[in-house]
């Protein structure tokens, strides 16, 4: 099977994954909501948020493991995959300890001092922040077998236990309907154990079909835990970027506005979360083709992949984003009933960020693959930390609470400009062929499809309208990429694999 197959194969796995995922999980967080209450839910989503933070880092660290296991397997001599996994592992273990102590000492006395909520709610902030933490421990050390899984492209297994994991929580969310007791408590409760299962899944299924890769040797060459620590080291000055901006944030809002504006930039952050496993599936998919092409010589084969990855995960989110765009008042009164105040402006400006973010799609995976990573991670950290003073000082001037997610857009097109510079000097590419294959077709379809929003005006308040809209913008959304956002050749591809599916086959013979 050809690489390009490989990835569209993987692609189609990943969005039956996504469709199973988003259904259950938009249907769960609107019960979690009314079951636990605007307060509760926001509670969970400040002190709780090491969960969600490290749902965030895993993402981040296990980039590492990607990173090493796909270039092992990249190289075509001297590959050591054993070494390599087990000295992920111990580093792995390592940083869980590391994670305890921070969590345990840290965090509980920022919870007694500093934490804006009642008195009476401190005991129950403490339980949540302690089972998240097991809870991040266990994500932590399983990430190396997830590394090992995606670098060989076992996305089939990883679409399998997704949808496994988001029925688990919608028995979660079900269970709390039924309980009597403190729900708050019994949630963290449930997701920790959610979380150990999902782990177990992933280890048996390591053990199994990477028992020699997997099996327990301590590697004692020192050099390679420099190299792996090195990169991991940088890797988390990212993490501690990105996270960091984003929990300070909800702390800073917590700060000026109280649980309720926590509640509202939680609710957000999900459904942003949503739209975005739309680019997520396309970028698992492609990205361990972009580390082993670029560690096995072929650059340019990796810088192409970039080009379009960029472009198709901006029209992929695109899709999705502009009927919630248009509707989301209606949306999220249908979705929660009781919908926080600033919610609907939250939810589009992160879209709007997540959107920016796409044209960086494979940027992080090449650099990543260089192995020359310190300059970026470090200017992404300055870049996000910054937001933090700055929001504060605007939040004491009375600016409104989504200034901070203004903030987050304008610095992730900084960054965009700054990864393209990083890139032009690590590798063989382009801005002229990048603005040209991605930001120049990107632009018109953005343009074309702004005069959508005279659609909203048209429609009122109600599913059916909801649905209709969300139909028709979709069909002009997808008409639009298709004229003017691919190029001939890509509009080719699309037209001799439609060909292929058995009932449009049929009609083109009935025509001809």
């Amino acid at each position: 099977m050809s690489e390009n197959k490989t990835i569209a194969k993987n692609s189609i796995i990943l969005y039956f994954r996504l469709l199973a995922t988003t259904i259950i999980g938009l249907y769960a967080s609107r019960i979690v909501l009314l079951e636990l209450g605007a307060e509760n839910f926001g509670l969970y989503a400040v002190v709780g948020g090491l969960v969600a933070m490290m749902s965030f880092l895993n993402t981040s660290m296990i980039s590492t493991s990607n990173r090493f296991i796909a270039v092992e397997i990249g190289k075509k001599e001297g590959s050591d995959l054993k070494k390599v996994f087990n000295t992920l592992l111990i580093i792995h273990i390592l940083f869980s300890v590391l994670l305890v102590l921070t969590a345990e000492f840290a965090g509980v006395w920022y919870v007694r001092n500093y934490l804006n909520v009642d008195a009476s709610k401190i005991s129950d902030a403490l339980f949540v922040l302690h089972l998240s933490t097991i809870s991040a421990v266990i994500a932590t050390i399983i990430i190396p077998y997830q590394g090992l899984i995606t670098a060989n492209e076992k996305f089939k297994l990883r679409a399998v236990v997704e949808i496994i994991n988001s029925l688990l929580n919608l028995g979660v969310v079900l269970l709390l309907v039924y309980h009597s007791g403190n729900k708050l408590r019994a949630y963290a409760v449930y997701i920790l154990m959610v979380q150990l299962l999902v782990a177990l899944i992933y280890y048996i299924y390591s053990r199994y079909k990477y028992f020699d890769i997997i099996k327990w040797k301590i590697n004692r060459q020192a050099s390679d835990y420099v190299e792996v620590s090195r990169f991991f080291g940088w890797q988390l000055v990212y993490v501690f970027g990105s996270v960091g901006s984003k929990q300070g944030a909800a702390i800073i809002i917590n700060l000026f506005f109280g649980t309720l504006l926590n509640a509202a930039f939680g609710i957000a952050s999900r459904v942003f979360e949503f739209v975005f496993s739309f680019v997520k599936n396309l970028n698992q998919a492609a990205l361990p083709q972009i580390m082993k092409n670029f560690s096995g010589g072929n650059q340019d084969r990796s810088l192409k992949l970039i080009y379009k990855l960029s472009k198709l995960t901006y029209f992929i989110m695109l899709i999705p984003a502009v009927p919630i765009i248009l509707s989301i008042d209606n949306l999220l009164v249908i979705w929660l009933k009781n919908v926080p105040q600033y919610t609907s402006v939250f939810v589009v400006l992160l879209i709007i960020n997540g959107l920016v973010s796409c044209l960086e799609s494979g940027f992080d995976a090449t650099i990543d693959a260089t192995g020359r990573i310190k300059q970026t991670k470090i200017i992404f950290s300055i870049l996000f930390l910054l937001t933090l003073p700055l929001i504060y000082l605007l939040y004491s001037l009375k600016f409104p609470p989504y200034t901070i997610t203004i903030l987050y857009v304008i610095v992730e097109i900084v960054f965009l400009l700054f990864q393209t510079r990083i890139l032009s000097k690590l590798t063989e590419f382009k801005f002229s062929a990048y603005f040209s294959l991605t930001i120049r077709p990107v632009f018109f379809v953005t343009l074309l499809i702004v005069p959508q929003y005279f659609l909203s005006n048209i429609f009122g308040s109600g599913l059916m309208n909801f649905f209709l809209l969300s139909i028709i913008s979709v069909l002009l959304t997808i008409i639009t990429i298709y004229f003017f956002g691919l190029s001939r050749e890509e509009r080719n591809i699309i037209i001799l694999n439609a060909c292929k599916i058995p009932l449009i086959n049929r009609l083109v013979l009935l025509a001809n």
